[in-house]
């Protein structure tokens, strides 16, 4: 039985590829505005070829579609209501990268969750809260009051029985006020320069010059003052000589005590040398570390990039908390205890010192880890406005230790925002209007200020793990 055909009703569909018709206009409109095929804006009675169009047009036609999202074209009332919406429904993608592993997140909860359990094969959850108290311990030296005071109270016997001097010296102990009875029993005499009796100068006058001519002078001979004076043999030999003689050389002693003569001026090198080659300069090494040890030299520690006050870190210096006059070790922190031993004071840190629950400072609500706090950080929907504050990027370093940065930027869909002319019905006049824009946190990872890089080796034999961190001497090293 062969197909029958229906008849083209008076109002067909207009979109392209539809053949759909209709008796009346209304069910035509009904058909493009609950089709999930066609892009029809049902109050400005548009058709779109898609749905990007559809949306970016309800976004720009505030007279009728209000604040709409420029994404999915869904309308708002309010700027809050769409700031709201976008930042729950339309999350943009960041990609965090672990700085010791190298494995990318995609929120900073899941990267903090990374590092503060233990996942990550180079910075250890311990070494993770070690960052996290010190960026809290500067924050309170910062603060300065009390605590600054104390803190350098404890550091400052430390600092001074430091000796820097680079050209030495001798000590004020007296070797004989000790009970040493041999030491004071030896008679050693004291030591007497030699002393050398100089020649009686000769105190007759010179001979006159003969006015018979220079024969009569030849003649006359003298002893030179420099009769000591030896020219190459012994000193009881002396030198004799016509007074004109005696008269320039003794003049040779005074130019030369004016101007002393250089063994190896002028171009006397390169005469008896000339196929050598300059020395080239040495070599300036240059390195971050080099720059650190020597302002730690010239101006003590630095506590902002130095953690010698933590037992799991490179820098631990105990002897910095060392009282010479109790002979006990302090805390470093305001807790005032006192240690007899390092293991102690090293216990104590790593138990007492850490950070056992976070507190959000907005709401007041206390978390059971770092993460969790995160969590509720990152969440811009919330009811808590933490991370609307004004200093919610100090707040986050404090938080991670340093591993985390935070910037408030305008979404990249909405950077393009363009200003178009619009009816208002009020005025009855077209005015330029700008759709609102929508900004989101743009997380980014860091290095804290007090990060040493893993240690590198050549080469490992075996046990390595697929990330290229391994266990060198008690450390983490990468490849």
């Amino acid at each position: 039985m062969p197909a029958s055909l229906e008849p083209i009703k008076a109002f067909k569909c207009t979109f392209t590829g539809c053949a759909a018709s209709f008796d009346t206009e209304k069910k035509l409109i009904g058909h493009k505005k609950d089709s999930d095929e066609h892009d029809y804006c049902s109050k400005c009675n548009l058709d779109f070829e898609s749905y990007e169009d559809l949306a970016r047009h309800k976004a720009f036609t505030p007279d009728k579609h209000g604040k709409a999202c420029r994404l999915c074209g869904e309308e708002f009332k309010s700027r809050s209501g769409l700031e709201r919406h976008t930042e729950l429904a339309h999350k943009v993608k960041q990609k965090l990268p672990c700085i010791g592993c190298g494995e990318i997140f995609p929120t900073p909860a899941l990267l903090i969750e990374h590092l503060e359990f233990g996942h990550c094969d180079v910075i250890s959850g311990q070494s993770f809260m070690g960052h996290v108290v010190h960026c809290h311990l500067v924050a309170k030296l910062l603060a300065g009051g009390e605590a600054h005071n104390r803190f350098m109270q404890k550091i400052s016997q430390y600092d001074a029985s430091l000796d820097h001097e680079d050209e030495g010296g001798v000590g004020i102990e007296n070797v004989l006020e000790h009970e040493d009875e041999d030491a004071k029993a030896v008679n050693h005499p004291a030591i007497q320069p030699d002393s050398v009796q100089d020649d009686v100068p000769h105190t007759e006058p010179w001979p006159a010059l003969s006015a018979q001519g220079k024969d009569a002078t030849r003649s006359s001979t003298i002893t030179s003052r420099m009769g000591r004076m030896s020219l190459g043999g012994s000193d009881a030999d002396t030198v004799v000589s016509s007074g004109s003689h005696t008269m320039q050389d003794s003049a040779a002693p005074n130019q030369s005590s004016r101007r002393q003569v250089k063994a190896w001026g002028g171009r006397s090198a390169k005469e008896l040398f000339p196929q050598a080659k300059l020395t080239a300069a040495p070599e300036k090494e240059f390195s971050i570390e080099a720059v650190d040890e020597k302002m730690e030299h010239d101006h003590g520690a630095n506590i902002f990039n130095t953690r010698f006050w933590d037992p799991l870190a490179r820098e631990w210096s105990p002897d910095r908390f060392f009282n010479g006059l109790i002979e006990k070790y302090f805390c470093p922190f305001m807790c005032e205890q006192s240690f007899n031993y390092v293991s102690e004071l090293r216990d104590h840190i790593l138990v007492d010192h850490r950070v056992s629950r976070a507190k959000c400072p907005y709401c007041l609500k206390y978390f059971d880890s770092i993460t969790a706090l995160m969590g509720h950080c990152q969440s811009r929907g919330s009811k808590c406005q933490i991370n609307k504050a004004d200093d919610f990027g100090k707040f986050l370093n404090r938080l991670t230790g340093g591993f985390l940065s935070v910037e408030e930027k305008v979404r990249p869909d909405y950077i393009q925002n363009e200003t178009v002319n619009v009816w208002n019905p009020e005025t009855r006049e077209m005015e330029k209007y700008t759709p609102p824009t929508v900004k989101y946190l743009e997380y980014t990872t860091s290095k804290p200020m007090d990060w040493k890089e893993p240690t590198k080796v050549a080469a490992q034999i075996g046990g390595g793990s697929t990330s290229g961190t391994f266990n060198y001497r008690n450390q983490q090293a990468r490849w």
